[in-house]
């Protein structure tokens, strides 16, 4: 029963998102401004702050980071060899690996984690969260141009570098070399970073819900093998080889535990985002991203109770 005054009002926010986007409060300009405004300054100063606060990491801490990008890796070759296995097309293969190996873990999987454990695993969050976004979002935003009738090799690049230099993984490389050089932030600084900081998982939540209510209704009509592929994958198969993966490397409780939580997060809306401005997959993942975030409803809590 605690787990679900924890995750509850996570989903709740999302509810509140979608409610208010069905009355007509918000549409899509609400969702994309909102979107920006976390992108751009809430997030870069929550992984910021998070990493600033923690104690410099360690080699045990390595490890954990390489089981996590590892088994996305996995996610996303397990996708593509599932949609090859079903004769799918090469849009779909792309789509479904991005999908089932990009999560929300910044909007949804952080808000968790907080209300769960202390900062020094908020602090491996947001490694967890910038390395995916690098490593990640990047590869699976280049599979998309690759895969489009007439591919766009430079995009692709463009995809795979982007990671680097995106807001979400500066404030993260920043709060890591503040950890790591001992440098000492003022209060007058770091106050209005937190400040920041904290906006970041409402307004993503209810974005999240904006952006499911206006964009879910354009995909009725795509196949549902691809997103029966996405669900077993990213709300199931995912977390079960994440929980597998830190066992094999003896990770302390509380990491392993916010490793697989975070894996146990729906398909990222940045998926959906993507898709609609490759012009790939985009009405697909529109479902897919509204799917994963019911399945996760109770695949997440489940995940989040083994904390409590």
């Amino acid at each position: 029963m605690d787990v679900l005054w924890i995750t509850l009002p996570i989903f709740g926010l999302i509810a509140l998102g979608w409610a208010g986007a069905k009355a007509g409060l918000f549409d899509g300009t609400t969702a994309s401004g909102l979107s920006r405004f976390v992108f751009w300054l809430a997030f870069p100063s929550l992984l910021l702050t998070s990493m600033a606060k923690a104690p410099a990491p360690t080699l045990t801490q390595g490890s954990v980071l390489g089981v996590w990008v590892g088994v996305l890796l996995a996610g996303h070759i397990l996708g593509r060899l599932g949609a090859l296995a079903l004769n799918l097309p090469r849009t779909s293969e792309a789509g479904i690996g991005f999908a089932a190996s990009s999560g929300n873990t910044a909007f949804l999987g952080t808000a968790i984690l907080a209300s769960l454990f202390g900062p020094e695993v908020l602090a491996m969050a947001a490694a967890f969260v910038a390395l995916e976004n690098i490593l990640i979002v990047g590869l699976g935003v280049a599979g998309l141009y690759l895969a489009k009738p007439a591919p766009d090799p430079a995009a692709a690049r463009r995809a795979m570098l982007g990671g680097l230099t995106n807001p979400v993984s500066m404030g993260a490389l920043i709060g890591f070399l503040i950890a790591v050089t001992g440098v000492h932030i003022p209060p007058a600084l770091m106050r209005p970073l937190d400040m920041l900081g904290a906006a970041a998982s409402p307004a993503g939540l209810v974005a999240l819900g904006i952006v499911m209510a206006t964009s879910v209704t354009k995909a009725q009509s795509q196949s549902g093998r691809d997103i029966a592929l996405v669900v077993a994958i990213k709300c199931i198969a995912l977390p079960l080889m994440m929980a597998t993966g830190m066992t094999l490397i003896g990770a302390p409780r509380e990491l392993a535990l916010a490793a697989t939580i975070l894996a146990a997060c729906p398909s990222a809306v940045n998926v959906f985002i993507q898709a609609q401005q490759a012009e790939v997959w985009g009405d697909t993942a529109a479902r897919a991203v509204f799917l994963t975030t019911c399945v996760s409803i109770v695949t997440l809590s489940l995940a989040a109770s083994l904390a409590v």
